[in-house]
């Protein structure tokens, strides 16, 4: 049987599984292009594979069209005024010439300097390395008042990782190790709060099965809203 969220590859496309109490099997193309097959629990490998030839051509039209809207993204400029997120706020863009590469992130301003301002590629790269570390110090502490909050559950994970991941939020394996996408950081605190949730649950219920579900509307009652919200972020 499929493993739930682990990548496989059928008919040149590249897919995931995501089991839960639905009804009916059904595709979704997220916008980074990545393909989530979203299917009741116990469905056959065979049924899978079969609705994924079935669709592949509406499958391809589609992840290929997000292939290349995030090429032109990619090949976009990034200058001075720009806006980029920054913790849900709309930060302006201001890139200035240094010695020394130095990212800062003020009110509603997040200052790039390096030696060579019209390298996009160096840009890009220290932006991200700015945000990362931003999230390296503000993940833990978000972290550490989810555990403290939630002492009673004594939940235990063993590690937080941060980095890039393509079609995920989140994920915690079932050693306890958790990850969280650097993305995260660019979003509203809630957003941020509710993944670590998510993925706390896991430490006891690593599957998205009923108890699963209990207890992260007992820790998180709006789940549902902003699970649904947060799909609406380009990831």
């Amino acid at each position: 049987m499929y493993t739930e969220h682990q990548p496989y590859q059928f008919q040149n496309i590249e897919f995931r599984i995501v089991y839960s109490r639905r009804r009916t099997l059904g595709i979704s193309i997220l916008p980074d292009s990545s393909v989530i097959v979203r299917a009741p629990y116990r469905t056959p490998d065979k049924t899978i594979s079969r609705i994924i030839l079935e669709k592949s051509a509406w499958i391809i039209k589609h992840r290929d069209s997000y292939r290349q809207k995030e090429k032109r993204k990619l090949n976009s400029s990034l200058i001075t005024g720009e806006k980029q997120l920054f913790r849900g706020k709309e930060c302006m863009l201001q890139i200035f010439q240094s010695k020394k590469p130095v990212v800062r992130f003020n009110e509603n301003i997040i200052e790039v300097g390096l030696d060579k301002v019209d390298d996009q590629q160096a840009i890009r790269r220290l932006l991200y390395a700015g945000y990362k570390a931003e999230a390296s110090v503000i993940y833990p502490e978000m972290l550490n008042k989810a555990l403290k909050t939630h002492e009673n559950q004594m939940f235990k994970p063993i590690g937080l990782i941060i980095r890039t991941m393509k079609s995920r939020w989140g994920s915690c394996s079932r050693k306890g190790l958790i990850t969280l996408s650097t993305e995260l950081i660019k979003l509203p605190d809630i957003y941020i709060q509710y993944v670590i949730i998510h993925e706390l649950c896991h430490l006891k219920h690593h599957n998205h099965g009923k108890e699963y579900y209990n207890l992260l509307s007992e820790l998180f009652p709006d789940w549902k809203k902003v699970r649904k919200d947060l799909r609406g972020y380009i990831h």
